[in-house]
Parts: C-alpha cells; sequence; structure tokens
C-alpha cells in the first residue's frame, strides 16, 4: 500500500520545474523566518542582549540551519519519490578528501590574485552611490564576522567552529551542490555548465560584489570535488577545513589579519605566473580524483 499521499513524499514528483523552483524558494524563505524567528524567542528567553555575541551566534546557527539543510532537505523529500541517496552522502576514499584539501591549498594563491583584482575594483561615476552601499554593506558583515571570532576562549573557538565552519558547510553543500548543481545537471545535460552555474548562484546568493569571483572559484572546486569525487562528504569535508582553517588561524593569530590575509597578497607578475601554474596542478588534482572515484565505481560494479 502506497502511503506516499499521507507522508507528502514525493507529492512535486511530477510538478513542472517552474513549480519546483518557486517550491524550492518558497522553502528556503518559510525555514529561514522560522527557524530564525525561534532564535530570537531562544535568546528572548535567555534574557540576552540584542546583538550580543551569543543572539548573534544563535541567529546564525538558526538562519543556516533553516535556509541551507532544513529547506533543501524538505525539497528532496518533496520532489523526490525515493528521496533517500539523493544528496551522495555516501562514504569516500580517504584519498579523494586529502585530495580534494590539497586541491584547495593549490588553487589558493590564484584565489587571492582573484580577491585583489575583485577588490579593487570600481564601479562607473553613475553608480558610484551603489559601490558606496556595496562597501559599506560588507564592511557592517565583516565588523560583525570580528565580533563573532573576537574571543580567544577555547569554548567560543568551538563554537565558532560550529557555528562559522560546519554548519554552513555542510547546509551551503547540501543546497548548492546537493540540490542546485545536480537540478541543473539533470535539466541542462551537461555537468560542466552546472558546476559553473552553480557556483555562480552561490557567489551571488552572499550579496558581496567585492568578493564575488574569488568564491565563484570557490564555489567551482567545490563543485568539481563533488562532482568527480561523486560524495557529498568530500565537497562538505574540503568547506569545511576552508572555513575552519580561517577560524583556528584567527584564534591564534588576530581576526582582522585573517580576514584580511586574502587581499593584502602581494601581486606582482611572479606571484601571478606562480599561482596560474600552481592552477594547473590543481586541474591535475581533480583529474587525479576522478580517476580514482572511477576506479573504486568499476570495481563496486564487479562485485
Amino acid at each position: 500500500m502506497n502511503l506516499n499521499w499521507i507522508t507528502f513524499k514525493g507529492m512535486f514528483a511530477e510538478s513542472p520545474l517552474w513549480k519546483k523552483v518557486i517550491l524550492f524558494i518558497f522553502l528556503l524563505i518559510f525555514c529561514t523566518v522560522t527557524l530564525t524567528s525561534l532564535s530570537m524567542l531562544i535568546s528572548h528567553v535567555a534574557g540576552w542582549n540584542p546583538n550580543s555575541i551569543e543572539d548573534l551566534k544563535v541567529k546564525q546557527l538558526m538562519c543556516s540551519s533553516g535556509m541551507f539543510i532544513l529547506g533543501p532537505a524538505l525539497f528532496v523529500y518533496l520532489t523526490k519519490r525515493e528521496p533517500s541517496g539523493y544528496f551522495q552522502l555516501n562514504l569516500v576514499d580517504p584519498r579523494i578528501i586529502f585530495l580534494g584539501i590539497l586541491a584547495f591549498f593549490t588553487a589558493y594563491p590564484f584565489i587571492a590574485v582573484a580577491t585583489s583584482w575583485n577588490e579593487g575594483m570600481h564601479l562607473p561615476e553613475a553608480l558610484q552611490g551603489v559601490e558606496r552601499w556595496m562597501r559599506e554593506s560588507e564592511e557592517l558583515l565583516k565588523d560583525t564576522t570580528l565580533r563573532m571570532l573576537g574571543s580567544s576562549s577555547i569554548p567560543q573557538l568551538i563554537s565558532n567552529l560550529i557555528v562559522i565552519a560546519l554548519i554552513p558547510a555542510i547546509g551551503e553543500e547540501l543546497t548548492f551542490r546537493g540540490v542546485i548543481q545536480q537540478s541543473l545537471a539533470k535539466y541542462l545535460k551537461n555537468e560542466h555548465v552546472a558546476v559553473w552555474l552553480a557556483a555562480t548562484i552561490f557567489s551571488a546568493i552572499h550579496l558581496q560584489f567585492f568578493g564575488f569571483f574569488p568564491r565563484l572559484l570557490l564555489g567551482v572546486l567545490l563543485g568539481y570535488i563533488f562532482l568527480y569525487g561523486k560524495s557529498l562528504i568530500a565537497s562538505i569535508f574540503c568547506h569545511f577545513m576552508n572555513n575552519a582553517i580561517i577560524i583556528i588561524y584567527a584564534h591564534v593569530s588576530d581576526p582582522e589579519t585573517a580576514l584580511a590575509s586574502e587581499s593584502s597578497f602581494n601581486m606582482t607578475h611572479g606571484t601571478i605566473a606562480a599561482s596560474v601554474l600552481l592552477l594547473v596542478v590543481t586541474f591535475f588534482i581533480l583529474m587525479r580524483i576522478k580517476y580514482i572515484s572511477d576506479k573504486n565505481k568499476g570495481s563496486d560494479l564487479k562485485q
């Protein structure tokens, strides 16, 4: 007896694409508003001052969980007849994890070059008011991040690793690689276009114009780690490590220095050439990930 109509599982499976897009956006907004409202209730009951560190972290935790974890999970549940396994949260070869992290290190100099270039961009004279608003918004976000990273205690470090590193890594990979990239690949019939489009959306949704291109490159790298590694665990782990390294560096040194490390990259012909060379190395690392993953899949099919 099929009880899916009672549990609502897969009830939108046969819906056209435009309805699924509307459903996806609605669920992201609904879950974000619901959990953010819950965070405000928690803050009120706990007696925290608005915009205190505790209040900021609970809001960040709830907002990220609602938008990027609960929302996508509900979307997959409502649009797939068999939602289990859709996110490809299968175990991954440790070599793929190692190579994924290595790819981040080799790609970092090129991303740092893109960061310096992006932060130096200026809009046309007619849009100076828009540029000023963009820079002020990014400074406000930076100040909030610095406040959250400012504490030197171990409990605060652990909470930062959970709220700023782990939850966003899980949620953003579920959303952008698990749902958006896979959906685009299905409808466009082109996995590479899907990687780049998902990365573009990933970068754009952060609403940070002067960090758009480096975040786009990070999204592309994570997209290919997921595509070639055939497991969302791989991209989640690499995403987490990228966030965690910055948080730990901020903890042991200075938050301002940690956040400014990329923008202070020394742009010379030599460093640019070296970053391009390392980007080529990154490409070969990704090819190695693909080779290991394909080989493992072939071995599983033979058993």
